[in-house]
């Protein structure tokens, strides 16, 4: 009889062993939101992925956000991130150039010809195989001491004028709000004069006549009130235009706050992310159809341009994918053959050989 209590005894404690581990694996975390919780890219997606990572996970991922830059603000996200602030942010690829040189190079690359044929969840998956492909890629996120997760895209920019820009030649001569490296080449292949400025400078400078247009997301034009001193709008192609190479949201861990995650749920978590590149791609396409809507009730009209306008800007323009591979290069990094893989997997998109939905 001592036998078998001590037999059940031993039995008890390893089904307690069984349990523990489990126990054990339940981590909270915080996720910091440089901007509002009703922020379409870094809210609202963000409150559906960490919603699907409690329950796929049964609980034992919790992650509380904090947003409206409580914890960090967008500029500070990276080194705030790094520093354990927070565990988990999310942010623009092109606010950190020097930090994350792949991925703001190709955020804030737009080919014309590729950029019109690619949707929103194709870029983003694209953004995601290459990210698996690459381990310079991911390299520029581990040396800061992050794990990039999921990607979120931007609808394609487009321009928004004091005076109607209905043609290509209508650009000529338009002084129009430009960011980045890139872009200014597409402003002056399409005979705009490009002037460098802050999105929180647009609006006066649009009211003053110190620009005469601005490119942005249409989303950004309904933020920043565009639409009470500019009524016109001018997408970069025959219908919503183009969009960048790569997805420029990302959503990345603090590598500490990653491992304190079981390999099981880590598994999960890319899983989930994975399945969330609809989600999101969804989410913005929603957002550029409701910004476009909001425009036309304060009596902007939209406007696209025609087939052959942009085939004639594509002709005008420079390499922009070339240039981007330069650009990679020249840092020791393999932008050519990002680039040849970027292509292969568009193309694929593109013909519907590769749907990874």
């Amino acid at each position: 009889m001592a036998r078998i209590r001590l037999f059940a005894g031993l039995l008890s404690l390893a089904a307690f062993g069984a349990i523990a581990p489990a126990t054990a694996q339940t981590v909270t975390l915080v996720y910091a939101n440089g901007y509002a919780r009703t922020h379409i890219q870094v809210g609202v997606v963000a409150d559906e992925w960490i919603k699907r990572i409690d329950a796929a996970t049964n609980g034992r991922v919790k992650i509380r956000h904090v947003p409206g830059g409580t914890l960090l603000k967008p500029e500070n996200m990276v080194e705030g991130i790094r520093g354990g602030v927070a565990d988990i942010g999310s942010t623009v690829v092109s606010f950190f150039p020097g930090q994350l040189p792949i991925s703001a190079t190709l955020a804030g690359t737009v080919d014309i010809n590729y950029g019109n044929k690619l949707d929103l969840k194709g870029v983003t998956a694209i953004t995601q195989r290459l990210t698996e492909e690459f381990q310079p890629l991911r390299d520029e996120y581990t040396k800061l001491g992050l794990q990039p997760i999921y990607y979120v895209p931007t609808p394609a920019y487009a321009i928004i004028s004091n005076k109607p820009i209905e043609k290509l030649d209508d650009f000529k001569g338009i002084k129009t709000r430009a960011f980045g490296t890139a872009i200014p080449h597409l402003l002056n292949a399409a005979g705009a004069v490009p002037v460098a400025l802050a999105f929180g400078e647009i609006y006066t400078s649009l009211q003053t006549g110190v620009i005469d247009a601005a490119l942005t997301d249409p989303p950004a034009m309904i933020t920043g009130r565009f639409g009470e001193v500019s009524k016109n709008v001018i997408t970069t192609g025959p219908k919503d235009g183009a969009i960048t190479v790569l997805a420029p949201v990302v959503y990345f861990f603090n590598e500490t706050s990653w491992k304190k995650i079981s390999s099981a749920d880590q598994e999960i978590i890319r899983k989930i992310s994975a399945e969330m590149i609809p989600f999101g791609a969804d989410k913005m396409i929603e957002a550029q159809k409701a910004a476009f809507d909001d425009l036309a009730k304060v009596k902007v009209t939209i406007r696209h341009l025609s087939d052959a306008d942009t085939a004639e800007l594509a002709k005008r323009s420079p390499d922009f994918l070339k240039m981007a591979a330069d650009s990679i290069n020249e840092k020791g990094l393999p932008g050519t053959a990002l680039i040849e893989r970027y292509k292969a997997l568009a193309d694929d998109y593109i013909s519907g050989k590769w749907r990874p939905f």
